[in-house]
């Protein structure tokens, strides 16, 4: 609870600031892949500064979190939309998820520099995130109540502490790839957030559980700046709100052109939703209730509903038997079973002639559960020196990856951990051979130990090569 409620209290304490105090990066357009925080060195973000920006006049800016620290990677994702709408982006490179992640922190110092170096528009002051982060970024809202304007969550939805509320405060969205192990959560959320009225976007894009395209980002933004104008925190633009309503009825039409009833009404919807009051909406709504009524839309909606269940009965088994993977006493009879049910997933997702199939869907889904479930449990055992399990746990990573060269990473960690060098260095081998080589990577406290040995040097000489773009 005291992580939660310094988050909170930053948040607000910041809408007390005026002065613009340190030195300001000056490359503008262009992503700054690490800004130290002044008064906290060991905190850093990834910044993007829109070419519009001017310390005369406030900018609204986006705090975003990546599950694993990749700030710059955030930023890459969020810049086409940032620059098209004036946004700051500042992505922290210290939060990540885990017991260890250090988020709290990590979130009030760029706050707080943030503050102190920009000129931010303190009525739109937004939150974003991916996964973990995602989940972070609304427990920041959530705590702060009314200081943050909206959270652009993607991948994952609200935290595990509880699920949305009558006095939300702010504007969710929601962006998740159709084959995201997650999008069970979504169906569930969209239910809840309709019955309390919410002021919620969800949008399904084509991919897994992975940041969103550009042009889902653009999506995002377009629709915070509608929700600016609504609320008042941005100036009414009669003109700009035709063109929002323009886009978003074509976008909804295309959907509807593809066969895509479900979506295609949900966002006839949202439009309705949106601009209530703002604009002439009384055919879309004959239209969207027309849908709404057809048999394309119960059918469908009915087997958006088959679909959970049979994702859930895929991976309950396996999921079950995962969580008895502890200690250094690990079940080989289960261990064996839960990688045949990982293989036998992969391999039908794999062999498919049609990613979309709804049931190949279900299947990605559930193997991308499971893999992530391997790998939150193999973190967690890391953390806590149960190193028996979180090899067995990377090993399942592996097993059910597209590629297995991240988990090959995670198990030479264990093994440095361990003080085994020499099947460390196997293992990191492996990793670079499968197209692994995060440059930050080899930083890991874990290999302090080693990064003095020969070997380990040409092996980092050789992972900074291929990791360069």
């Amino acid at each position: 609870m005291k992580r939660r409620q310094s988050v909170a209290a930053a948040a607000l304490f910041f809408l007390s600031f005026t002065a613009v105090a340190q030195e300001q990066p000056t490359a503008k357009g262009e992503v700054i892949e690490k800004v130290t925080c002044a008064e906290s060195p060991g905190q850093s973000y990834a910044l993007y500064l829109p070419t519009s920006y001017s310390a005369e006049k406030p900018s609204p800016i986006l705090y975003v979190f990546d599950p694993a620290a990749r700030g710059r990677v955030a930023v890459e994702a969020i810049r086409t939309a940032a620059e098209e709408y004036g946004y700051i982006v500042a992505a922290s490179n210290n939060s990540r998820n885990g017991l260890l992640g250090g988020s709290g922190e990590a979130a009030n110092a760029v706050f707080h520099d943030t503050h102190q170096r920009f000129s931010i528009d303190d009525r739109r002051l937004y939150a974003a995130g991916f996964s973990g982060g995602a989940r972070l970024a609304t427990q920041i809202a959530r705590n702060c109540k009314t200081c943050i304007a909206g959270v652009i969550a993607n991948g994952a939805g609200f935290p595990t502490s509880g699920g949305p509320t009558k006095d939300l405060g702010f504007s969710y969205y929601l962006a998740i790839g159709e084959g995201d192990f997650n999008y069970p959560e979504m169906v569930d959320l969209r239910r809840q957030l309709e019955q309390l009225h919410a002021n919620y976007r969800i949008q399904v894009f084509d991919g897994g559980h992975e940041w969103a395209p550009p042009e889902v980002w653009e999506d995002a933004l377009r629709w915070m700046r509608l929700q600016a104008m609504r609320s008042g925190n941005a100036a009414v633009d009669a003109k700009q709100i035709r063109q929002i309503l323009q886009q978003e009825s074509e976008e909804a039409r295309a959907l509807e052109s593809k066969g895509n009833i479900l979506e295609a009404e949900r966002n006839y919807e949202s439009i309705l939703r949106d601009f209530d009051g703002l604009a002439e909406t009384s055919d879309l709504k004959a239209h969207a209730e027309e849908l709404k009524s057809g048999k394309g839309f119960k059918a469908a909606e009915k087997q958006e509903r088959e679909d959970v269940d049979r994702q859930a009965r895929l991976s309950a088994k396996a999921s079950s038997e995962m969580q008895e993977i502890v200690g250094s006493n690990v079940d080989l009879a289960e261990y064996s079973e839960i990688q045949r049910t990982i293989a036998e997933l992969k391999d039908d997702v794999s062999k498919a002639r049609n990613p979309k199939d709804p049931n190949v869907l279900v299947k990605k889904r559930a193997l991308g559960g499971l893999v992530v479930q391997a790998y939150e449990a193999g973190e967690h055992c890391m953390e806590t020196k149960n190193y028996v399990a979180a090899l067995a746990y990377f090993d399942l990573v592996a097993a059910g990856a597209k590629s297995p060269g991240g988990a090959r990473y995670e198990r030479a960690r264990v093994y440095a951990a361990q003080g085994d060098a020499k099947k460390c260095l196997a293992e990191l081998k492996q990793a670079q051979a499968n197209g692994f080589h995060d440059p930050a990577a080899l930083e890991a406290a874990e290999f302090k130990p080693y990064r003095q040995l020969p070997e380990f040097q040409s092996l980092a000489s050789e992972w900074n090569k291929q990791a360069q773009p």
